[in-house]
Parts: structure tokens; sequence; C-alpha cells
């Protein structure tokens, strides 16, 4: 998935959600001294998106001894929101509970898109469900009580542009009002399935809090993705400078599905990784790699299968071995045929996979001791058994960009311990 996309439409949909609850209990304490002095109604109509206006009104009934009730309403294509009032001169309390909020998100998430400051964030968006208010609560004095929650229900989000789909998606903003008029909104994101053309994964839950309604504070992110599982450290969020840094863990991820951010090396792997790793993210410079390490999982056997590079291995070893070096150009008489050429030929055009035995990665984009942005180590034996290669190891060392750690052999040293 497009992580910039991604990630601004939930900065979009949690300040759009937010600003709802928060505004609603807020409102409700500065209106309500005023909201009861009247009998009647008002009404008028906001326009937030061109060709999509939104009538409201406000109505009282006239005073029964020491009760009156009323109701806000807010109606237009695809929205509708209404809200009982209840007032009681005694206790000068004045009780609300909605009883209908929907939010047909098909409809609206195109529309704001055409806002300027939305366009980019959701141009090319599209879904389907609807965000449903509920609550009840009172306002008595300063005193705010009750419950708001706002919900998306098994939802779809998708950008058939960018190629990526989110399915089964479950919104939460749920709060009490003393909470979410002080600006600290609790928000809980459940996505069942994320496809994409590079990868899938499943089960996504976010826990949140949004504070002062500009700062994201995560409490913890959890994914299923390639078999395994990748988790985050508590990070924070600023909706200003839409800026992320988080530091993953990962748990048994599965290579088999991770070889597609490395195709030009890899052909075909098997087996499982854990580690750790930083990622940060910019809408000036998008994905940023960070200090990481991963490891082979042993629980199950690891296999890879490199893209055919005639002379990645066989350019590394001679043909035939010099047994009589002295003999000058008769030396090559009693030079016997190299016994590992023809299985480093083998595995180096991709016909003959390895089992891998360890696998360590470190990436440290501003250099280690060494200069080094990424080493990897491999340890690794031909799959047939019984040749005269028994162990192929390689080390790549990375001294410049990041990405080059994908391009396995550019500063290889390549040993082969034969039988």
């Amino acid at each position: 998935m497009n992580s910039r996309a991604a990630t601004a439409f939930v900065f979009v949909l949690l300040t759009w959600v937010a600003g709802t609850t928060v505004v609603s209990g807020a409102g409700l304490t500065e209106l309500a001294p005023w909201l009861v002095r009247f009998t009647g109604g008002l009404k008028g109509v906001y326009t937030p998106v061109e060709g999509r206006p939104l009538a409201w009104s406000l109505s009282w009934s006239q005073s029964k001894g020491t009760e009156r009730s009323g109701e806000v309403t807010v109606t237009g294509p695809d929205l509708a929101l209404r809200v009982a009032l209840n007032f009681n001169a005694t206790g000068n309390r004045l009780s609300w509970r909605v009883i209908e909020g929907r939010v047909d998100l098909a409809a609206w998430l195109p529309a704001l898109a055409t806002r300027p400051e939305l366009a980019e964030a959701l141009q090319g968006m599209a879904a389907t469900g609807a965000l449903v208010i509920t609550g009840e609560g009172a306002v008595k004095g300063e005193e705010v009580t009750g419950l708001l929650s706002v919900a998306w229900a098994d939802g779809t989000l998708s950008n058939a542009e960018q190629g990526w789909t989110l399915e089964g998606v479950n919104i939460c903003v749920r709060g009490d009002m003393a909470e979410l008029t002080k600006g600290c909104v609790p928000v809980e994101v459940d996505v069942r399935t994320i496809s994409t053309g590079r990868f899938g994964a499943r089960n996504l839950s976010i826990k949140a809090r949004l504070n002062d309604g500009d700062r994201v504070e995560v409490q913890s992110v959890r994914v299923e993705i390639a078999g395994g599982e990748v988790t985050a450290e508590p990070f924070a969020v600023s909706l200003e400078s839409r800026k992320v840094g988080v530091d993953l863990a990962m748990s048994r991820v599965g290579l088999q599905d991770l070889i597609v951010f490395a195709p030009t090396t890899l052909s075909e792997a098997r087996g499982r990784i854990n580690g750790r790793l930083r990622l940060d993210w910019s809408p000036v410079d998008g994905v940023q790699v960070g200090v990481g390490e991963l490891t082979l999982d042993k629980s199950e056997p690891t296999m890879l299968r490199l893209v055919s590079t005639p002379g990645f291995l066989t350019k590394q070893v001679p043909v035939r071995l010099v047994l009589f070096p002295k003999l000058g150009p008769l030396k090559w008489l009693f030079a016997p045929k190299n016994p590992s050429y023809p299985t480093l030929k083998e595995i180096e055009l991709g016909k003959l996979g390895m089992r891998m035995d360890a696998l360590e990665v470190r990436l440290t984009p501003e250099g280690d001791a060494s200069g080094r942005s990424a080493s990897v180590y491999i340890r690794a034996r031909p799959e047939r058994e019984g040749g005269s290669v028994r162990e192929v190891i390689f080390k790549v060392n990375v001294a410049g960009p990041l990405a080059e750690v994908l391009r396995i052999g550019m500063q290889q040293n390549l040993s082969v311990q034969t039988r």
C-alpha cells in the first residue's frame, strides 16, 4: 500500500472524527446557558463542500413546568444527525441523546477530496460503509457527563490507481464526555485484510489517543504479515507535521512474501525471520529505513533461490585447480576441473536452491564504526546433498545508500567450503 496516501488518510479521518466528537461536547458546555432561554427555533444552511449543503435547525418547546424539550438536527445529502434535548430548570441540567447519526462515507469521501486542503490526501480513494454516531449525556454548569461514540463498521477503503485495498475496516472513537471536551479522544482501528500489488497483511489493530486536536499518541500497533507478526513500540504523531517515527519488532515473518522487495536478487525464498527495524515517514522524504537487525528463525527450514545471474559466484573461483604452478604453461596439463564449479554455476543460474543455516542483517543508515550502512551475512548449503560444495558463505557490506542492501553482491566476499 502507498504508505504516504494511507497514512494521510488516517490523519484526515482522525481529525474529522475527533473534531466532530470534541466540538459536540465542548459546544454543549458553552451553548447550554443560552439554549434554554428562548422558545421557538433557529435554522440555517452550512455548505462544507460545494453541491452538498447541510440544513441545520434548533427547536424548543414551550415550558412545561420545570421541563422543556428540544432537538438539534443537521440533514443533507447522505448525512443525518438528530440530537434530542431536555432541560430541567430545577436542577439546571441539560441532557442530550443522539437519536440519529449517520454519514455515508462512500458519498462524502470523494466530495471532501474536492476541498483544496484535503485533495492530496484523499485523491483517488473510495470507501464503503458509514460513520454512525451514538451517545447521550448531560451538562450541569461546568460539569459534562455521558458517553459519545463515532464508529465506522466493516467498511472498505481502496485506491485503484495506487493498487491497494483495506477490507473489514472498523474505526471507533469512543470516550467519556468529560475527557472528550478536554481534547482527549481515544481511537481504536481494526482492519481485517490489507491487499496491495506487492504484499498482503491482515488483522491490523491500532490503539491510540488524540490529544489537544493535533497530536496522536499511539499506544499499540499489531499486524499479521507473511504468516508472522509485526508490532510497534508506542510513538506519537503530530497532525500538523505528519511525521512518523516508529520502532518495529518482527516475529516469524515469512521470507516468501518479502522477496518482492528484492526482485533483482532472489527468485524464491521460504522460511521465517525475526528482528527489529526503525521506520520514519514524512510527506517530503517518504519512507526511510533506520537502524535494524534481522535474524533467521530456526523453527522451520529456510530455503532461497537466486535470480539467474551468470558469473555471480563462478567469477570468484577458478574453473580448474592448479596443482603444480611451477610447471609454467605445463601446469594446465595437471590442473583438474574444480569440482565445486558446476554446483556454483547451478546456484548462480537459479537452477539449484540453497538451504540457509544462518542469516544476520544489520542496518546502520548513519554508518557504523567501519562506515557501513548495512551488512549481510548468509551461510547456506546446496539443497541437493552429496555434491562437492558443502557450504557457501556470503558477506555483503554496503557503504553507500541503504537501498543497495537489496542488491546482494555489490561488495560481497564469497567463501566456498568443499567436501
